[in-house]
């Protein structure tokens, strides 16, 4: 993983050429995604675009809700094998769920390992383990649940964050994908954990 994988982008960032922000996944009550709206209500006048890929039953209320924001779009549902193409020119991946206390407890959304296995930046509001991986691998940034202005500080901190920082978020983000959550050394360890039991 390299910087050719990380998308071009600008000198400067501008509403023509925006910060692009992907939350790919399910529209439903508890991903909270208002919380994202709310935070574009504080972003619009940074050059930062959030793109909703996906669907869901809040979804067309979150259209409604983001009525006359022109730093939000919505876009359909994509297969999961076109995830890649599609986070190719993202800057940041975003992740929100609701302030239940069970999803600080192992919740493992697969939105966020696209995240790593792409190599992006991560920015999240989930308490609990999925904050801190992100903390203390240094992916990303995280805010509270449920806070649109600690979300919105988490972005803004993402956006004014050098590109070279970000690229090293992302080689980080895609080592933790090779070392930790790779597939085949998931089944390695657990057909090892069988065979001890086994014998």
């Amino acid at each position: 993983f390299s910087q050719k994988n990380y998308p071009e982008e600008p000198k400067k960032f501008s509403f023509e050429y925006p910060f692009k922000i992907f939350y790919t996944g399910a529209h439903g009550d508890a991903n909270a995604l208002n919380v994202i709206v709310d935070a574009a209500r504080l972003l619009i006048n940074l050059p930062i675009k959030i793109i909703f890929v996906g669907d869901g039953p809040e979804k067309q209320k979150l259209i409604e809700y983001s009525n006359g924001l022109k730093n939000i779009s919505f876009q359909d549902s994509v297969p999961k094998k076109d995830i890649p193409n599609l986070l190719k020119d993202a800057h940041a991946i975003i992740l929100t769920l609701k302030g239940v206390k069970l999803f600080s407890y192992g919740v493992s959304p697969n939105k966020l390992y696209d995240a790593y296995a792409i190599g992006r930046p991560v920015i999240t509001n989930v308490p609990g383990d999925i904050n801190d991986e992100v903390n203390d691998n240094r992916l990303g940034f995280t805010a509270e649940s449920d806070n649109p202005q600690d979300l919105f500080e988490a972005i803004k901190k993402l956006f004014f964050t050098n590109r070279s920082e970000r690229i090293l978020m992302s080689n980080r983000a895609r080592k933790l994908a090779e070392t930790i959550y790779s597939r085949e050394k998931i089944i390695y360890k657990y057909n090892c954990l069988l065979n001890e039991l086994i014998n």
